[in-house]
Parts: structure tokens; C-alpha cells; sequence
């Protein structure tokens, strides 16, 4: 085992560097991991431009690793050396209200791994066991870094509650925009269209995972002469997957009277120009959700069975001297799907 190892640090905002430190040894509780890959989540990017509340400059980013333990911390029974892993980012504090009814992702005093403590870009990582996740034989590494964000979607449709038949927008070009088809066709949805940016491979993505209607308007201005959108002014479910302010009022405006709007996105942390008297008298249900614990088994046997597709959504492999440079970059949005970081070995 080294005495070293590197880390990508975040010294505030738009200030990204690489750093050594020391290798640290599992505590009480904990196991190390060796980090193999590591994937590069869209909200690390707010992260880094000091939009996140409890991010401290100092800190490791990232949180979707995976790679085996290579060592047990004291009373670590739940995992054996040699396993791979993937990571529930979520810190609960066990003790609040949400915590006790078992609503850990709803903890009044919560942290999360990579985004208000130490994260996984880095070779080796001390993780909670209990927030660990023997990752299956039949799911690669690179698709593994895709599963934290899979268990958020799911959670998030789910409580939408489609029903059978049901119409569905969606406004983003994304990963998340493109996962959203998939679970919206799984639950029954009866016409999905997305508004996206022009991508010509992400549109073909987007047909393939189910979309049936696919229109270059990331502003929803052509929607709006829609015939769906004119027949029922609007679709029943309508989902922001950007989380910048246009792509959020898109999805305000086309949803139908007494429709569900969920709010997913997080590029920008607040909007202007909230259109509260439509939202109240159009009788809209506003949707917001993030972390989902309890969709990690339903995820990891969607992805074995097929049910759901990750590999065709993963892009480039970096390397992680590349990642300083990918994370304060003024071009991000439109490059690959999905960029995933090579750690060690592969």
C-alpha cells in the first residue's frame, strides 16, 4: 500500500487543483476502497462555481466510484475484502425526526459524500460501509458510476406516479434528460416528447430509449403550437432536467391544468421571473427530489434484467490529471454524454 495518493481538491470558487495526501486507514465503521473509476456528475460543476450550500473549500470532490475494499475497519462485517463497490453519497444523522420515520434522504442534518465532505476523486477512500453497495458481477465498472444517479431518477418518477397512458415532456439533453425516457416508458407513459438542444447523437439516444416526439427547442417556444400541447394545453407530466431558469419556466408553462411538474435539474441554484398566480390558478403540483436510498437494489436489478440501458449513455474516459481542467472549463455543456474518470488500472 502507498503512503500517497492523489486528489482532486476544490479551493473555492472556480479553483480546482490536484493535490497528494496521505492514504487513509478505515476507522471504526469503515472500509478503503481502491478507487478504479469514478464518474463526472453534472453537479459537480455548481460545485465547483461555489453554488452548493456546505461545500468547504479543501475538500475532495466527486461521488460515484467503484472499485474494490481493500481493507476492513473494526466491526466491518457487511462487506469482504475483494468486492466491488459502488456509494450511496448520503450521511444521515440517524437521530432527526426524518431520520427515525426512515426518510434519510429528507436528514435535517445531513452531509454528503463529495459535496460537504471528502469525496472519492482520488486513488484510495475511506468510506462508511453502511453507505456501500456490492456493485453485481454482470454490471461493468464505467456503467457502475452511473447507478447513484440512476437510484435519484427513479426516485424522482416514481413519485410522479405516472399512470398508464399518460403524457410526458421532458426539457433537457443530458444524461438525466435521456434516463428520464427510459423510466417514463417503463411506467406506462402514452406519448413522451423532449425539448432538447441540437445534438444529433443524443437525438438518436432519445429515440431509441422511446421518446415519441423529439424537437429541437430548448426554449419550449415551438411546444407550445403543439397538438397535444393544444388540445389538452399541456401534458400531464412535464420535467425539468436542466435546472437553469428557462428550462424550468418551459416546464411551468407546459404543463397542463392541474398537471405535475418535477424540478430535477440543478445547474442554477434559484430563478427569477417564478410564475406564482399561473402555478396557483392552473393548480399545479410541483415536484423537487434528489437522493432516493431506497431505489439502489430496485436500480442494480433494473440495469442486470435490461430494463434499463446505461452503457449507450457513457462518453469519454479521462484521465484524472485531465479533470482540473474539465471542471473550470467556460465550454462544458454539450460535450460528452457522460465523462467517466480512469483511476487506477484498466
Amino acid at each position: 500500500m502507498p503512503q500517497t495518493m492523489r486528489c482532486i481538491v476544490w479551493q473555492g470558487p472556480g479553483q480546482v487543483v490536484m493535490q497528494q495526501r496521505e492514504v487513509p486507514r478505515p476507522g471504526p465503521g469503515q472500509v478503503l476502497i481502491e478507487v478504479m473509476v469514478n464518474g463526472l456528475c453534472s453537479t459537480d460543476y455548481p460545485i465547483v462555481e461555489g453554488q452548493v450550500a456546505g461545500s468547504k473549500p479543501g475538500m475532495v470532490l466527486g461521488h460515484e466510484p467503484v472499485g474494490p475494499v481493500v481493507a476492513l475497519g473494526e466491526g466491518v462485517t457487511n462487506l469482504a475484502v475483494g468486492q466491488r463497490i459502488v456509494l450511496d453519497t448520503m450521511l444521515a444523522c440517524g437521530a432527526c425526526r426524518f431520520c427515525r420515520q426512515g426518510h434519510t434522504e429528507l436528514c435535517a442534518h445531513s452531509d454528503e459524500i463529495g459535496f460537504t465532505v471528502d469525496g472519492t476523486w482520488t486513488d484510495y477512500a475511506a468510506l462508511p460501509a453502511a453507505n456501500l453497495h456490492v456493485l453485481p458481477e454482470s454490471i461493468g465498472d464505467l456503467e457502475g458510476t452511473l447507478l447513484e444517479a440512476l437510484t435519484c431518477q427513479m426516485g424522482a418518477i416514481e413519485a410522479l406516479d405516472i399512470r398508464f397512458g399518460e403524457t410526458a415532456l421532458v426539457v433537457g439533453s443530458g444524461l438525466a434528460a435521456l434516463t428520464f425516457i427510459q423510466l417514463l416508458r417503463l411506467k406506462g407513459a402514452g406519448h413522451i416528447a423532449i425539448a432538447m438542444r441540437n445534438y444529433p447523437e443524443r437525438a438518436a439516444l432519445a429515440a431509441e430509449f422511446g421518446a415519441d416526439e423529439i424537437v429541437v427547442d430548448a426554449d419550449g417556444h415551438v411546444l407550445r403550437d403543439n397538438p397535444q400541447v393544444q388540445a389538452d394545453e399541456g401534458f400531464d407530466v412535464t420535467i425539468d432536467a436542466v435546472g437553469t431558469q428557462q428550462a424550468a419556466l418551459t416546464a411551468l408553462g407546459l404543463a397542463r391544468r392541474g398537471g405535475r411538474v418535477l424540478l430535477y435539474g440543478l445547474r442554477k441554484a434559484v430563478i427569477d421571473e417564478f410564475p406564482l398566480g399561473d402555478t396557483i390558478f392552473r393548480n399545479l403540483t410541483l415536484l423537487g427530489r434528489t437522493s432516493a436510498p431506497w431505489m439502489w437494489k430496485p436500480a442494480m436489478g433494473l440495469v442486470v434484467r435490461g430494463g434499463i440501458r446505461l452503457s449507450p449513455m457513457i462518453g469519454q474516459v479521462v484521465e484524472l490529471e485531465d479533470v482540473p481542467a474539465l471542471l473550470t472549463q467556460k465550454t462544458r455543456y454539450g460535450g460528452p454524454l457522460k465523462r467517466i474518470i480512469r483511476i487506477r488500472g484498466q
